[in-house]
């Protein structure tokens, strides 16, 4: 099977960690990141993302290491639509400052050995 893979993957580790929340207002629910590129996130699906196709767009709020917390839109590129599954989301709208944060966390994570 060939990769289909844009991007090098990325694994969070405990004090180097890629947040994703989804939620508005005061009332947020944490994603689990399974993996991260400079194109967006692996997340574990929860009961919210539960019904999400391939194409639909969410709002995201992401934390970076050094950088504020910050909100995005995300489409879902892929999902296994199970609890517990995989959902992969491609984050189409940052800006050139939010990309460049998120481009220096996947390096740094890089440079630390945490490639999948």
């Amino acid at each position: 099977m060939q990769e289909r893979r844009q991007n090098v993957r990325v694994r969070p580790i405990g004090d180097y960690d890629i947040g994703i929340d989804l939620g508005t207002g005061v009332v947020k629910v944490r994603l689990s990141v399974v993996n991260a590129a400079v194109g967006g996130v692996a997340v574990v699906v929860t009961e919210q993302l539960l019904g999400k196709v391939t194409g639909d767009e969410i709002r995201l709020g992401v934390t970076l290491p050094g950088v504020p917390r910050f909100e995005t839109v995300g489409s879902i590129r892929y999902t296994q639509n199970r609890s517990g599954g995989r959902c992969g989301i491609h984050f189409d709208k940052l800006t050139e400052e939010q990309q460049v944060a998120l481009s220096r966390a996947v390096s740094e994570l890089l440079e630390r050995g945490c490639a999948v």
